[in-house]
């Protein structure tokens, strides 16, 4: 079996099963009774249908068998790929507090950009990294009231 079919598979369970545990939200006691369920049930819904599209249509293209050895390469490097994102994104929850949304952003961002399009592109990723964590800093900070760590010595 596939890495997809298992994904949609997956998908397909998380999908069921969080739909049956939006239906045991409790009604509002305000207004309409069902509003509070209306997106949770929604989303469940759409989990579930995506999920069985995807297991359907790896099925049907594949099989249930996996793919050749020319593939494993790929693989393998997809694996690493998910690997290092994780532990980018653990780096970045031990940084987020301590040395502010913007700087721990930053290093996340440039790390993963790094792993993605390689490190010919630093000029590229360094720029991507440092304008995206500071313009949507001002967005949060300043235009939607969204408190954000800040960096510590340098109040903005």
């Amino acid at each position: 079996m596939n890495l997809s079919a298992l994904a949609g598979i997956f998908a397909f369970v998380i999908g069921a099963i969080y739909t049956i545990q939006a239906f045991m939200l409790p009604n509002a006691s305000i207004g309409n009774p069902m509003a509070p369920k209306v997106l949770p049930i929604g989303l469940g819904i759409l989990m579930t249908f995506f999920g069985l599209i995807l297991t359907f249509q790896e099925v049907r293209k594949n099989g249930l068998k996996s793919k050749d050895k020319t593939d494993q390469k790929e693989k393998d490097d997809n694996v690493k790929k998910i690997v290092f994102t994780c532990g980018a994104a653990i780096i970045y929850a031990l940084l987020f507090n301590r040395i502010g949304y913007i700087l721990s952003t930053i290093v996340f961002l440039e790390i993963v950009l790094t792993l993605f399009n390689g490190k010919k592109k630093w000029k590229t990723n360094t720029a991507v990294s440092i304008c995206f964590s500071v313009f949507i800093y001002i967005v949060f900070s300043k235009f939607l009231g969204v408190i954000l760590p800040k960096i510590p010595f340098i109040y903005i």
